[in-house]
C-alpha cells in the first residue's frame, strides 16, 4: 500500500525483474491476458526492455527520470528510475542525488538490455517462476 494516497496495486498484476534490477510490471490488456502464463509474462517482460533498446545517452534510449520513494521507503534511499515507457522501471537503493541516481539506474538498465537475464515473474494469477 502507498502509504502517502492509500492506493494499493491490483491483485492481478503481473511483473518480472531482471538480473540488475529493471522491472516490467503491467495490468491486464489486449497483450497480456489474465490467463497469461509466467513464460508469457517472460516474454512481454523481454519484449518491453528490447523496444527501449539500448541506453544511447541523448538519444530515446538514454532518457529517464528519477523519483525518490520516500512515502514508502522514509528512511532509506529508494529510487524508482522510469524511461518514458510505461511498464518498465529500474529500481536503486543507493544514497544518491536525483540525477546520480537516474544515471545509475539508466546504467543497470541498459545491463539488463544487455543480459535479458530475468530472475522472478509473476503472472496475474499469482503464479511465480524464479531464475
Amino acid at each position: 500500500m502507498n502509504p502517502e494516497t492509500g492506493s494499493v496495486p491490483p491483485p492481478e498484476m503481473a511483473w518480472a525483474v531482471f538480473a540488475h534490477g529493471t522491472a516490467f510490471f503491467s495490468a491486464p490488456d489486449d497483450r497480456l491476458g489474465v490467463s497469461a502464463g509466467v513464460d508469457d509474462v517472460a516474454e512481454a517482460a523481454r519484449a518491453a526492455l528490447a523496444g527501449l533498446g539500448p541506453v544511447v545517452p541523448g538519444g530515446p534510449g538514454g532518457d529517464f527520470s528519477a523519483d525518490r520513494l520516500s512515502g514508502w521507503f522514509p528512511d532509506e534511499p529508494v529510487w524508482f528510475i522510469g524511461f518514458g515507457a510505461g511498464g518498465i522501471a529500474t529500481v536503486v537503493v543507493e544514497d544518491l542525488d536525483d540525477l546520480r541516481a537516474g544515471l545509475t539506474g539508466r546504467a543497470l538498465r541498459d545491463r539488463d538490455h544487455e543480459s535479458m537475464r530475468l530472475v522472478a515473474v509473476r503472472n496475474f494469477r499469482g503464479e511465480r517462476a524464479e531464475g
